[in-house]
């Protein structure tokens, strides 16, 4: 598997099985040199409001939605036959992995508040 060829919204798991979303990749020519990733669950938050929230989602816990919507996530990746890439395999290949500040306010913030 080529790390050559990770895409915004591929996936990064890391040794104790948490998902990273690529939110961004850095490149040099046609070099990868590093990605910016930002974990599922807190990426898949921003993606729902509660207005869309139908059926029995309204009245889980939200957690039990948001993980059912990860895991939907990451069954579509594999089912596009798109590599999980493992965060070690890509520090090995010498792929710097940034992590975004959740501090910071999120990209889509304004589209969602």
């Amino acid at each position: 598997m080529s790390m050559q060829h990770i895409v915004e919204n591929d996936l990064v798991r890391d040794e104790y099985g948490n998902y990273y979303k690529v939110v961004g990749t850095h490149t040099e020519g046609d070099l990868l040199k590093a990605l910016e990733v930002s974990n599922l669950y807190f990426e898949t938050s921003f993606q729902h409001s509660a207005d869309s929230l139908v059926g029995d989602a309204k009245t889980k816990p939200m957690g039990v939605f948001l993980q059912e919507q990860v895991n939907a996530y990451i069954d579509e990746v594999q089912q596009n036959e798109r590599p999980i890439y493992g965060i070690r395999d890509l520090m090995v290949n010498r792929v710097k992995v940034y992590a975004v500040d959740i501090t910071q306010p999120h990209p889509m913030r304004d589209q969602t508040v």
